[in-house]
C-alpha cells in the first residue's frame, strides 16, 4: 500500500492515520512490535525523515513505546486507578484533615505575580502579600500518577507553608480559621500538553498529553482561600466525580 502523495494531507500524517487503523483493527495489538522504520520507508515508499517524524508523534503521545535495542511497539493499555467521588475539594490541603500523606517536594513562599493574581481573580485578598506554594506527588496504591499543587494567600495564612514544615496537626493550623475554610468550590478538566517539568517529573514524553484538573475553592467570607491543580498521565486515572461539585 503506498500513500496519496498528491493529497494535501503531510505524508507523516497519513503515515500516523495508517498505523493507528492497524491499532484499532487489531493488526497491530497492544505490546506488539510495528514494521521497522526501514521496512515502512520501503513498504509505503516513504523518506526516513517521513516515518520518524510520524512515530515521534505517536511515542509523544502514548501510542507507541520504543524500547532500545528491541524497536517500536504498541504501548499496552495500563490498568487505570479509579479516584473515587472526586470533586473541588479532592486534595485540598485546607479540607484535609491530616497532611502526613502527602509527602511534600517543594513549600515555598511566592510574591503576587500578575499570573498568581490572576488565578485569585475577585478575591477580597487584593494587594496580597503572597502566596504559599506547595507540592506534591499524587500515590495511589503506592503508585506514583500524578502531581498537585496548591497555592493559599499569606494574607488568610500567614504562617500555613511555615507550620507545615514543622510538622503541626491540621488542628493546630486551622485553630479559629474557620471563616477562611473552603465551604464551596469549582472544577475544571481540560486534557493539554505536558510542560517540560511535568514530563520530567511524571516520567512520560515532553508534550505527552495529561490530563488537568484545577480547582478554585472559596471561603464562608468570600475569599478565594485555595487554588489547586492536579495532573495526571490520561492512562493513569478513570475520575469518579461527585454530582453537584464539578
Amino acid at each position: 500500500m503506498k500513500l496519496d502523495k498528491r493529497s494535501n494531507i503531510p505524508l507523516y500524517a497519513q503515515l500516523k492515520d495508517w498505523i493507528l487503523e492497524r491499532i484499532a483493527s487489531g493488526q497491530f495489538p497492544a505490546g506488539q512490535q510495528i514494521p521497522s522504520e526501514l521496512v515502512l520507508c520501503e513498504d509505503l515508499a516513504l523518506s526516513r525523515p517521513t516515518v520518524r517524524q510520524a512515530i515521534a508523534e505517536l511515542v509523544a503521545e502514548g501510542t507507541l513505546v520504543i524500547q532500545k535495542g528491541k524497536g517500536t511497539f504498541v504501548s499496552a493499555e495500563p490498568e487505570r486507578l479509579e479516584i473515587r467521588q472526586f470533586s473541588p475539594f479532592s486534595y485540598s490541603l485546607l479540607a484535609a484533615k491530616s497532611l502526613s500523606d502527602y509527602n511534600f517536594q517543594s513549600i515555598e513562599l511566592l510574591p503576587p505575580d500578575e499570573e498568581t493574581l490572576r488565578l485569585f481573580e475577585g478575591a477580597k485578598a487584593s494587594g496580597s502579600p503572597g502566596f504559599w506554594s506547595l507540592t506534591w506527588p499524587i500515590r495511589i496504591h503506592g503508585q506514583e500518577i500524578g502531581l498537585g499543587h496548591s497555592l493559599i494567600p499569606v494574607s488568610l495564612f500567614p504562617d500555613f507553608g511555615d507550620q507545615v514544615q514543622s510538622g503541626k496537626s491540621m488542628i493546630d493550623i486551622l485553630a479559629n480559621k474557620y471563616a477562611y475554610l473552603p465551604s464551596k468550590g469549582s472544577c475544571q478538566l481540560a486534557v493539554r500538553a505536558a510542560t517540560h517539568a511535568e514530563a520530567l517529573a511524571l516520567d512520560i514524553s515532553r508534550r505527552s498529553p495529561v490530563l488537568c484538573a484545577t480547582s478554585r475553592l472559596t471561603s464562608r467570607s468570600g475569599h478565594i482561600c485555595e487554588w489547586i491543580e492536579l495532573i495526571w498521565r490520561p492512562d493513569s486515572v478513570t475520575l469518579g466525580l461527585e454530582a453537584g461539585r464539578i
